[in-house]
């Protein structure tokens, strides 16, 4: 009987620890492109380009998330997460395309208010006389007393001086003078305050109506104006009747001066 101890069993081999193996995480980039095509279609429908810009961000957002997985290998849709990336960034192109477009429009609307506006009659215009309101031109060339003349007449002739009548014509024909205002002077002093007196008072009256006829400052337009006053006999009778007349420096004018606005 041998003294030694029965040889130890050969070890086990070692056996293989099992391994966990981590679902991939693909929502994410999935769903970017999902929100990518949504957004993509919102900015193409009118009024919608709100919607595709938030889509368009949050898509961007979870896209890059997506691609970030994808590169830590925690994903296998690296290619969904760029498409991702790719339509979101369209959606929110669109969206800002929306937006120019409204506010272009919005800026159309504004300028045409803003023409119509102009083109209404002015507050002046409304609280002068009637006659401003309607066309008094005469039908054919006549002559007739500078009493009798009213706003709109265009006259014929080429200069407007001390007379008791004119000759009128149509202002579609040339003419060189039209009749804008017809004022009073102060009924002051009943003697005879002199011509010049009488012009300076004239002069400041009809500037004063020239806007409301025109439609533009006098100062600042290339229209001129004259008028025709009461003479001494006329003045001792009781007149104190100025017609303000304004014409074209340049020659003479084919259609109305009104609303010329120059």
């Amino acid at each position: 009987m041998s003294d030694y101890p029965p040889p130890l069993p050969p070890p086990s081999p070692p056996q293989p620890e099992p391994v966990a193996h981590q679902a991939p995480r693909n929502g994410v980039g999935t769903t970017a492109l999902i929100l990518g095509i949504i957004g993509v279609l919102a900015g193409i429908i009118p009024l919608f380009f709100w919607l595709a810009g938030i889509l368009g961000v949050i898509g961007l957002v979870l896209g890059f998330v997506g691609r970030g997985r994808f590169e830590r290998s925690e994903a296998t849709n690296g290619t969904i997460a760029l498409w991702g990336i790719i339509t979101s960034l369209a959606a929110m192109v669109l969206s800002g395309v929306g937006l120019l477009i409204l506010v272009g429009v919005f800026a159309d609307q504004s300028e045409e208010a803003s023409v119509d506006t102009e083109s209404t009659v002015s507050p002046a215009a409304e609280t002068s006389s009637p006659a401003l309101q309607e066309d008094t031109s005469p039908t054919g060339a006549e002559d007739i007393y500078t009493t009798d003349l009213e706003v709109g007449d265009c006259l014929g002739e080429s200069t407007v001086e001390e007379t008791f009548s004119v000759e009128t014509v149509p202002c579609s024909e040339p003419h060189s003078h039209e009749v804008f205002a017809s004022v009073n002077l102060p009924d002051g002093d009943e003697d005879f305050p002199g011509y010049q007196v009488i012009d300076e008072q004239a002069e400041e009256m009809c500037i004063a109506e020239f806007e409301g006829f025109v439609g533009f400052p006098y100062d600042q337009s290339t229209l001129e104006i004259r008028f025709m006053t009461p003479s001494e006999e006329s003045w001792l009778a009781g007149d104190r009747l100025v017609h303000c007349a304004v014409y074209d420096p340049a020659g003479d004018v084919g259609g109305s001066l009104r609303g010329a606005e120059r």
